[in-house]
């Protein structure tokens, strides 16, 4: 089974790959992993070339998951995939996420990406203005097997 979840920041894709994952025993993979080397002293982008290089070894895996808010490369996921999972998330309760995640990271010593509120609010932001709708049109090809998902 190959299953690609897209979403905003902070809208819970990473949880629901995780447990299709544990669901499915299907590996999961993250765009931003594959966009970034996390390293202590600060995270370091690959080249496009390393990430199409780690995302084309992904999709020719006889199954996988692969979540993240990427869409405007490996547009081939959404052709492969079996199943597209849309979270469409209101604002306000995707706000209400990423402030959650940037307390836990703050405070409980998380993540030091999530500790970076402004830019995530802006990422959020932008979505809701002008990323929904491009993505929207991206899935319209695909509409029988996207679920969207609100919550």
């Amino acid at each position: 089974m190959k299953i690609r979840i897209i979403g905003p920041v902070g809208s819970g894709k990473t949880t629901l790959a995780n447990r299709l994952s544990l669901k499915y025993q299907i590996p999961v993979t993250s765009l931003d992993d594959l966009n970034w080397i996390r390293r202590p002293q600060g995270d370091v982008h690959r080249t496009i070339e390393q990430r199409n290089r780690l995302l084309n070894e992904v999709l020719k895996q006889k199954d996988w998951i692969i979540e993240g808010v990427q869409y405007r490369y490996g547009q081939e996921s959404f052709a492969d995939a079996d199943i597209i999972y849309f979270k469409d998330v209101r604002h306000l309760r995707n706000l209400f996420y990423l402030w959650k995640r940037y307390v836990r990271a703050r405070f409980k010593k998380g993540a030091r990406q999530y500790r970076q509120i402004r830019i995530f609010l802006k990422w959020e932001h932008h979505f809701h203005q002008k990323e929904r709708a491009e993505i929207r049109q991206l899935l319209e090809p695909y509409t029988e097997k996207v679920v969207v998902l609100k919550k």
